[in-house]
Parts: structure tokens; sequence; C-alpha cells
């Protein structure tokens, strides 16, 4: 039993040595499939768990209410840790929040000021902290931030407030909980004048918002809540986000692995085709159908399982740093990887699929008769690609590439199968260009992305009884202002939606703000017309010129729906100031946003203006739109492309290696006849580029098609719809790049065995004539 094994054994290992280029062809192909598989199958498993994970490591709170120190005592608030359904608690934390300054802050404040806790250190039973930059808090004038540094809100920036110590920016972190913006330590908070004290809780029952708020009120046993944070809203926050992702993911994950399956496919039966004279030898030898099946099989395991086993590291390790990203992206402290069975899912299903495309070739050569085995691996196939070169020689085209472009007939199969895979290629690098501009469209669409300056107005100075018409007047009388109006949010009331809706007017010169996001319709030109988002839309079945009855402020109107904009949000209204009554009592101080002229510095302006209005009560930054989401999805899109694009690469080296040691007769006949090295690179090349310049014909179109059905099936998906302008973002010239990549794939993977054939010496390939 033994000298069998160890024959079959032996010639599978000496076919591994023999073939060295096409076993680390397998081998590259297998781990590139692997790797896929499991970067795919980690990006759509994290979207499930990522945030539960996330909360769970950090044992983040399921709410975290906030009460009035003026109505409560510590010690009340502290026995709510042991209140009914309470599993664990962290606090109370005293609570203050800072008025923004009268001019620019250094730090990223909201027009209602900045929350701050005191905290002695970021661990604990609940909401446990992880810092993402510098250090924690260690004694007074100190402060770490929620989130990351982010444009010019850096360490070391100042957080002042009237009336207050000003405190130092030494570290960001961030929290699976809401709750605050900011933490200092216990004694500088007390230094602060705190109003409030915090707590932060984890119920038995939290499973959906309502649970969460009787869990809350269960134990807070009767004290008065002065408002709390459900983690339930954090959590469809990065749902909504991360489904944004979902789409793309699944789409590139089936190119790449369709990709894989055509190369794996294709080489590994290639590797058994192309060894028809060895297969004859060993049957000649004495080597059985059942050895020879065998041989083969082994051949392929050998660089399948080692190629599975380097896909499966790099598939892991590209998912964890993708998730990480994912996770500092969003916000979360931590996130959970692959797990383990789906990684050896992924392994086991390429592993399978391996053996499928080796087996069925193998066993063919199993049974094929030793003479038609050997014969097969000496003599070139006559058919229908002699006569296509012979037609193409007659033509005026060089020999060389006349030549060349006969070769992929000879052998249709696999020119069909290499053709699949460079169109693949072409298809993904197309949609992920257009992809790249879809996103970097719906990241500089909204109003504030066309801003180059806001401006505010203290609401404690005088200048906030200001009408908007003349604090735009104010700015507008700033030089180097193009365009200028005001926006304010005003709550209203809109029938058929449980909560409150949020209507953003503007006044002024308005019309260069409104973005391209619209989905149907028109923007509005004046009182009268609403503009409401596409999910709000969909949910209620209104369609453009539709009436909407609306509740402000006690007064109902009724205003004309002229069109809708792309958001998933169904409270969201757009709409000119004059279509809604004057506010009651004190009005907002509204925000100007302001659009300077060509050539104008936003940071310069707004400096200059922050010393021109300081009188008036008015402070002014610079606005840039948040590009974290286009980084993300491009970092994704590029990490696809590669894959499938090396991927095919490898089908085409396979194919022109195959096609080089099928036809090593004929090549050593044309050495012989004087054709030099260089024209059988020419020649080889020829017949490869070819199928690229046609995968690029082929795999454009079919990009833009993909692209435009996924953009669609994403704003489907979130409810939000698309606009035309994100939808159709090819021209010719970003159409110019994939169109190249067929044939740069097709030319970068024939030229290693071209190059290699054409220096085998002719006196080698024809020692067998």
């Amino acid at each position: 039993m033994g000298r069998p094994v160890s024959a079959v054994w032996a010639a599978s290992r000496a076919g591994v040595r023999r073939r060295r280029m096409q076993t680390g062809s397998i081998g590259l192909v297998v781990a590139l499939a692997t790797a896929t598989l499991v970067f795919g199958l980690g990006l759509l498993s994290a979207s499930h768990s990522m945030f539960d994970d996330a909360f769970a490591k950090a044992r983040g709170a399921h709410a975290a209410a906030d009460f009035d120190a003026a109505r409560t005592t510590e010690a009340q608030v502290a026995a709510t840790a042991h209140g009914s359904g309470v599993t664990a608690a962290a606090g109370p934390f005293r609570t203050v929040t800072l008025a923004r300054p009268d001019g620019p802050s250094e730090v990223p404040m909201q027009s209602e000021g900045l929350t701050v806790a005191g905290r002695a250190d970021p661990g604990g039973p609940v909401d446990r902290l992880s810092l993402t930059a510098g250090r924690w808090v260690r004694g007074p004038g100190e402060i770490v931030l929620r989130g990351k540094p982010m444009g010019p809100f850096r360490l070391g920036g100042k957080v002042t407030s009237p009336g207050r110590p000003e405190l130092t920016v030494v570290g960001f972190a961030v929290s699976a909980t809401g709750g605050v913006d900011g933490w200092v330590t216990p004694a500088q908070v007390a230094a602060l004048r705190p109003d409030g004290f915090l707590m932060e809780y984890r119920f038995a029952r939290a499973g959906d918002p309502a649970e969460v708020r009787r869990s809350l009120n269960a134990a807070a046993a009767g004290l008065p809540v002065r408002g709390y944070d459900s983690y339930m809203t954090a959590k469809r926050e990065f749902e909504g986000r991360f489904n944004q992702l979902v789409p793309f993911i699944t789409v590139f994950g089936i190119l790449a692995l369709t990709v894989s399956v055509f190369i794996i496919g294709n080489v590994v039966s290639g590797a058994v085709i192309s060894g028809f004279r060895h297969i004859g030898v060993m049957k000649a030898l004495g080597f059985t159908p059942g050895q020879v099946t065998s041989v083969y099989v082994g051949m392929v395991a050998v660089p399948t399982a080692a190629g599975c086993a380097v896909g499966l590291a790099v598939g892991h390790l590209l998912a964890g740093r993708m998730v990480a990203n994912l996770s500092e992206n969003f916000e979360l402290p931590s996130a959970g990887g692959v797990s383990l069975p789906l990684e050896a899912a992924a392994g086991g299903g390429v592993l399978a699929l391996a053996a499928l495309a080796a087996l069925v070739p193998a066993l063919r050569a199993g049974r094929l008769p030793a003479v038609q085995a050997i014969s097969a691996g000496t003599v070139s196939r006559r058919g229908r690609g002699r006569r296509v070169q012979r037609w193409l020689v007659r033509t005026r085209l060089p020999l060389p590439v006349g030549l060349g472009l006969g070769l992929p007939v000879a052998r249709p199969a696999r020119a069909a199968v290499t053709l699949a895979g460079l169109c693949l290629g072409v298809t993904a690098v197309t949609m992920g260009l257009g992809l790249h501009q879809t996103v970097t469209k719906i990241m500089t669409a909204d109003t504030e992305s066309r801003t180059s300056v806001r401006v505010g107005v203290d609401p404690r100075n005088p200048a906030g009884s200001m009408s908007a018409d003349r604090l735009a007047a104010t700015v507008r009388a700033q030089p180097g202002t193009a365009h200028v109006t005001a926006s304010v949010q005003r709550p209203m009331r809109v029938p058929g939606l449980a909560t409150g809706a949020s209507a953003e007017t503007y006044s002024g010169d308005y019309r260069p703000f409104l973005g391209d996001n619209l989905v149907r319709g028109r923007w509005f030109t004046g009182p009268g017309e609403v503009v409401p988002s596409e999910a709000f839309m969909r949910l209620q079945g209104l369609h453009v010129g539709d009436p909407l009855s609306v509740q402000v402020d006690g007064t109902r109107l009724t205003l004309k729906i002229v069109g809708a904009f792309s958001h998933p949000d169904t409270d969201r209204f757009m709409l000119d100031a004059a279509s809604l009554p004057a506010a009651k009592g004190r009005p907002e101080p509204p925000l100007l946003l302001v659009i300077v002229k060509d050539g104008t510095d936003p940071a310069a302006y707004a400096a200059q203006l922050n010393k021109t209005g300081a009188s008036a009560g008015l402070f002014a930054e610079t606005a840039a739109p948040d590009l974290a989401d286009r980084a993300l999805f491009s970092g994704l899109f590029l990490v696809f492309s590669l894959i499938i694009c090396t991927a095919a690469a490898l089908g085409v080296l396979n194919s022109v290696l195959l096609g080089a040691r099928e036809r090593a007769r004929d090549l050593g006949v044309l050495k012989a006849v004087g054709m030099p090295p260089r024209r059988v690179v020419l020649m080889m090349v020829t017949s490869m580029a070819a199928l690229g310049v046609a995968g690029g014909a082929i795999g454009v179109p079919l990009g833009v098609l993909a692209h435009h059905g996924v953009v669609e099936l994403t704003g489907d998906l979130l409810g939000s719809g698309m606009a035309a302008p994100w939808i159709h973002v090819y021209g010719w010239a970003l159409l110019l790049l994939p169109a190249c990549v067929g044939l740069a794939v097709a030319v970068l993977g024939a030229w290693p065995p071209a190059v290699r054939a054409a220096a085998v010496r002719t006196a080698t390939v024809l020692r067998s004539e």
C-alpha cells in the first residue's frame, strides 16, 4: 500500500516543482478568492453586529438621564442605581452646559453650548470611554472632547465660555452612549458651577425605545428627569449610515467572487490539460487511472491549501482593519471582526471550488489512453485557429499581429473565460469610479457644503433682536461677499408624523445654496412652496403638486409641494422663510450662510468679519464639507477593484502560459525560420491585447449599468431616492480610464509568460521532433 501512495505523492510533488508559474498562479488566485470572500463576509456580518459588539465591549448605557440639581439631591440620584430593572449604573456625574463664546470657537460648539461632565477616569461599570487621541484629564484647566480630531479642532484647542475658566483640549474620546460632549475632572466641574446630575444605566429590558423609556421611568422612581439619551437613537443612526455600504459591498463581492470562480476553473483545469504528455508517460509506466487522477488532484491541492491559508489571514486582517476604520468613522469605541465560523466556511467553500475545478479534468486525464495523452501533449491541434491565422496572415497586418489575433480562436472556451474575467475587471473599475463620483456628489450636495463661511449671532447680545434682513445686510457689506442667506430651524407639526418635524427656512439670496439633491420636481422659489424629503413623500404617498397642511406656532397653513430632495429622514422640510408666520416671542437668531467671491480666502474673510462684526455680536467661522464617508467608500471601491483586476490579470497570465505550452512546437518552428524573440512576444501579447480591447468595450457599458442599478437600489433601500446628478456621473473623460484598463491588464498579464516563451531555445522545443 505504501509504494503506490509514495509514487503518487512523488509525482504530484514533481509536478508542483516543474510547473512553478502555474503553481504560483493557482496559489495566488485561491488566496485572492479566499481573501475577497472573507473580507466581504466580514463587512456584511459587521453590519449586523458591529454596533452591538462595540456597545457590549464598552458596557454602553441603555439610557443617560439628566437630573436638575435644583430639584434633586446627589443622594437621591445615586439611589436610582438600585432601582427596578437596573443591572448596572454609573454616576451621578455633575454636569454643566458651557455657553458659546461671543466670538469664534476653537472647538465645535452647538448654539445651545457644550455639555460637560465631571469624571475621574474613562473606565467604570457603564460607558467605558475609548481615547482616540491625546490623554485623559489630570487636573484643572483640562478637558477631553467627544469624537476625534478633525479639521481645525485639534489637541491644544481652547474651550472658552463667558464667566468660566478657559479649558485646554488634552484628548478626544468616543463613547457608545450619548449624553455629554466633554469630560473634565470632578474638581474642575465644581469650579464651573454645575447645575445637573448625569446617571448612566444598563437595564434588564431595553429592546426598543418604548422599553428603554419604561425602564428609565421605573429606575427614576418619580424623580424629575430633565432629559435623557437612548442608545437606540445612536444604533439607528449607525445602521442607517452603514446600510449605505451594503449594496456596494454586495455587488463588489459578487463581482470579485465571480472573477475568482472563472480564474480558478481556468487555471486549475488548464494545469491538468497542459500535462497531457506527462499523463501519458505516467500511464505508460503503469499508473492506474485512479492514481493519475490523484496525482493531478494532489498537484492542485498543495498550492490551493497554501493559497487558502494565506487568503484567510489576509482577508481577516483586511476585514479587521476596515471594520476598525468603520468604527472610527462612526465614532464607535470598538467593534468585532470576522467570526471564526465564517472564516472556516469561506475557506471550505474556496477549497471545494478548487477541488471541483481540478477533479473534472483530472478524471478525464485518468481515463485518457496513454498513446492519445502523449500525442495530445506533443502535437498542436488543428482547426479554426489555423484557418483564421491563414486568413489574417494574408491581410496587410504585420505577421506577429496576424498570428496573435488568431490564437484565441484555437481555444474558444479558454478565450471566453479569459474575456469574461477581463470584462468583470473593467466592470468593477468603471463602477468603482462612478461610485466615487456619486459619493463625492452626495457628500457635497447639501446647503452646508456649498457654504464658504457660517456667521452666527450671540442670542444674549442686543443684536440678537435684529431682523434676518438687517443681519444679512451687515454681512453683505463685507468685502468679498458673493451670496448671503439666513437659515432658521422652525419646529412644526405635520399630519401623519407622530413626532415633530423640522422646517429649514431660508431668506435672502438662497438659490445658490440649494444643492443638486432633488429627486423630483424643483426647488422652492417663493412663499407658499415647500420641498420635503423624498422619504416623507414615499411614506405619505404624496406627489409633486399636492397640498401639504402644517401647523406652526398654533397656526395652520397649506403649502404646495413643488419638489422632493434626497434624504432618509422623514421629518425634514425646506422652504422660504416668508411661508411661515413670525415666531412668537423672541425669535431665534438666524444662522447666516455666506458664499465668498472667487479669489477670496474664506479664513481671512471670517477673521475680518469677526473684527468688524464684534460690536453687533456676530461671529464667523469657515465651513467645509465632512468628507470622511467619501474616503471610507473610496477605500472600499479601490480594494475591491484591485482584487478583481489582479485576479483577471492572473487569468490572462494562465491563458498565455497554457497557449505557449500547447503551441511550443509552433513557436519552435517560427523561431527556426527566423522569427526573433521580440516578435514572438508581440504575437502572444497581441492575442491577449485583442481580448483586452474587447473586454473594455463590453465591460464599460456593463459597469455603467451596474453603477446605475446599485445607486438606485441604495436609494430604494434607504427610502431616500437618488438625485439624477448622482446617477448620471459619467462623461467621456471618466470612461476613458476603465476602457483602457482591460487592455492594460491583458498586456501586463501576458507579458511575463510571453517573454519566458520567447526565451526558450529552439532546439529544446523541437528535441522531440
